[in-house]
Order: C-alpha cells, then structure tokens, then sequence
C-alpha cells in the first residue's frame, strides 16, 4: 500500500473498509487530530479525518449501511465528535 495515507493504512491494518463508529472511536483514540465536520449538499453535516494525500469515501464516518452518518447542524456534529470520539478542536468547513 505504498502511497497509501494514513486513514487507509489504519484502515487496512485493523481489518476495516469503512470509517464505521466502532472503527472511528479506535482511529480517533489513536489520532485525534485533523478531523473535520463539513456540509453534505442539503442533507445535513457529515464528520471525516482529512488527509493530504487523496480524498476517498472511507475518510468519512458511515453507519452500519456504509452510507454518511449525517448530523442535521454543524454544531451537532462538532458536538458529536467532542462526545463520542473525544475529539475536541474539529475544523468546520463552511461554504
């Protein structure tokens, strides 16, 4: 996986495909830096881990379905993230 970044790496090494809840909790305990909340169209807010390599579908937080968690504010998701992830300076995109 050379050239990989860091999300996939993780991802591949703990047997994971997706950024599911129980996968988030164990990356965000490892690496609680450079996650983000960001607007998703009109559908509400998703969370992900940036990286500067590539961007990819498994950088985002999914549910159990593999589709986007998304949260109905920003705040809630920042909210989320501070909660449950225990990740405490997200970035917010707003645009």
């Amino acid at each position: 996986m050379e050239g990989s970044d860091e999300i996939t790496l993780w991802l591949a090494r703990n047997g994971r495909k997706t950024l599911t809840l129980e996968a988030a909790r164990r990356f965000a305990a490892e690496s609680p830096e450079h996650w983000y909340v960001a607007a998703h169209g009109s559908k509400g807010f998703l969370v992900g881990k940036m990286t500067m390599q590539k961007f990819s579908q498994r950088h985002i937080l999914v549910d159990d379905a593999g589709e986007p968690m998304l949260f109905a504010t920003a705040e809630g998701a920042t909210a989320f993230l501070r909660i449950e992830l225990k990740v405490t300076n997200p970035h917010v995109f707003s645009f």
